[in-house]
């Protein structure tokens, strides 16, 4: 995977990725879910969507801009009503949460102000697919569910970059998408939708989330 940040001042931190294999698996529960059970890191939350459907990040669909103006918005979330994600995490005890929008294509060329925004954050998740193709964080969870056939191209290129899955579903119940040593050679965590966190999951990133470390870019 090519490495197409090269960031000058790295930040010092925990910096835990979670992705997934596709939209609606329940990242952003998973997000909620490992903020309520440390609370006591300050949490910096952020939400990032690579692609925003309406058009432009800044000023919504109502806007004219073009391809090259309006590349991308860093949103702080005030809210804690739950009516977005960012949101969610805020409700969920973090300290500060964020909204990343960025047209398609253009996410790297917002990171540098993403990296600024953390420049003081000492534990920090990010919800975010896309960002493994450009960040090298201190934790990746990926999330599966091997009873939904939906698997994107884009997770299948991050499954061997994943430190842990977290299955909604059994295990047992692979589909020939999943089946792959990649996963299996992993540690594998059930937790359906909607039930809490397991003990033996909260044990493995208490190991990996207590102390400081360097969120740095690939290949640095």
């Amino acid at each position: 995977m090519p490495a197409t940040v090269r960031i000058p001042a790295p930040l010092t931190g925990t910096l835990l990725v979670v992705g997934g294999q596709c939209r609606k698996v329940g990242k952003s529960a998973l997000v909620v879910d490992v903020i309520k059970a440390f609370p006591n890191r300050r949490w910096t939350a952020v939400k990032i969507t690579p692609y925003v459907e309406s058009g432009c990040p800044i000023n919504g669909p109502s806007c004219t801009c073009r391809q090259g103006e309006h590349r991308f918005a860093i949103h702080e979330e005030l809210s804690k009503d739950g009516a977005s994600d960012s949101s969610r995490f805020l409700a969920a005890g973090a300290q500060r949460a964020l909204w990343l929008q960025s047209k398609e294509g253009t996410l790297e060329l917002s990171l540098e102000s993403l990296k600024e925004k953390l420049a003081d954050a000492t534990h920090v998740i990010i919800e975010s697919d896309a960002l493994m193709k450009f960040w090298k964080p201190s934790l990746f969870l990926m999330v599966l569910d091997p009873a939904n056939p939906d698997f994107k191209s884009s997770a299948l290129e991050n499954l061997p970059l994943a430190d842990a899955f977290v299955f909604r579903s059994p295990f047992e119940r692979l589909s020939p998408v999943t089946d792959t040593p990649l996963i299996s050679q992993k540690p594998q965590f059930l937790q359906p939708l909607g039930t809490p966190l397991p003990s033996a999951l909260k044990q493995f990133l208490a190991g990996s989330i207590s102390a400081p470390t360097t969120i740095s870019p690939l290949g640095t």
